[in-house]
């Protein structure tokens, strides 16, 4: 069973800033290229038996996704899609969003991110999310590591920091987006202590160098157990990635380095989130 923990839907033109339009022109980003959001949406995560769906909200940075959207979105397919609800703590009413995406949207976990937020992760707003995700068994899914957007700190994102919170919250399952990147090592360490959090490989395959250390560091460390697979839809697809992952030693040519044995991969690709992260599934939801 393949899980796509990690898809987004939005509608640029209506949930977009000006600051992150702003953002996203200075970085050359082609919004074209992502097309009608949703439908590519439906239609490419079909390459997974089960996707994730978030939005964004982020005061901060730009992002307004109203989480009901996504929730309508999720039941267009509700067999094979599970919501998580997105909290942003500069919000005057983040609690009682929180309770209403869980208890009346149906709401599986939460998406939260620092970086965009420009919260702290050890800010005592979010430690009020973290109790409410703990006592109901809601995962975290955070954005971790870089971003093009600007105006934030980007230490607010290092992966280091979400130690303390797996300390602090033990039986928090937690999982740390983009493997943390460019700090996939912080990432690694963080995961391989603390039994509930794992990571992501979303949105890392077409940076391929930077992939391959990574995949490195994985199998050096024995820790590709707790890395999970996702795609970051619209910005690539389920099947593209799966593609990415599957074919990353084909850049080692002839240089003799070692390359990422398949089991790892494979591992990956089919590993079961749904159970490490005591997630439903979809059609067993809707029955």
């Amino acid at each position: 069973m393949i899980i796509d923990i990690h898809t987004h839907i939005f509608k640029a033109g209506e949930d977009f800033g000006p600051a992150l339009q702003a953002d996203l022109a200075r970085c050359r980003v082609n919004q074209a290229a992502w097309g009608d959001v949703e439908e590519r949406h439906l239609e490419t995560t079909r390459a997974a038996d089960v996707a994730v769906v978030f939005g964004l909200q982020a005061s901060a940075t730009g992002w307004n996704i109203p989480n009901e959207r996504v929730a309508a979105h999720v039941a267009r397919a509700p067999e094979r899609m599970l919501f998580f609800a997105s909290i942003d703590p500069l919000q005057q009413n983040y609690r009682e969003e929180l309770e209403m995406c869980h208890q009346e949207l149906g709401a599986t976990g939460v998406k939260l991110a620092p970086l965009y937020q420009n919260v702290h992760p050890l800010d005592p707003r979010y430690y009020d999310i973290y109790r409410y995700c703990e006592k109901h068994g809601l995962p975290i899914l955070f954005h971790a590591g870089t971003s093009f957007v600007s105006g934030t700190r980007l230490e607010y994102s290092r992966p280091a920091h979400f130690d303390a919170v797996a300390v602090d919250f033990p039986g928090l399952k937690m999982v740390l987006a983009h493997l943390g990147h460019p700090w996939e090592g912080e990432t690694i360490a963080v995961i391989r202590r603390h039994e509930n959090v794992y990571a992501d490989l979303s949105a890392l395959y077409y940076r391929p160098w930077q992939f391959y250390n990574s995949m490195r560091l994985l199998v050096e460390y024995n820790a590709s157990e707790k890395v999970l697979f996702g795609s970051d839809f619209p910005f690539t697809t389920t099947a593209n990635s799966l593609k990415g992952v599957r074919s990353l030693n084909h850049i080692l040519a002839n240089s003799g380095l070692p390359g990422i044995p398949e089991e790892v991969t494979e591992g990956i690709i089919n590993r079961d989130a749904l159970t490490l992260l005591g997630l439903p599934h979809p059609s067993k939801r809707t029955l």
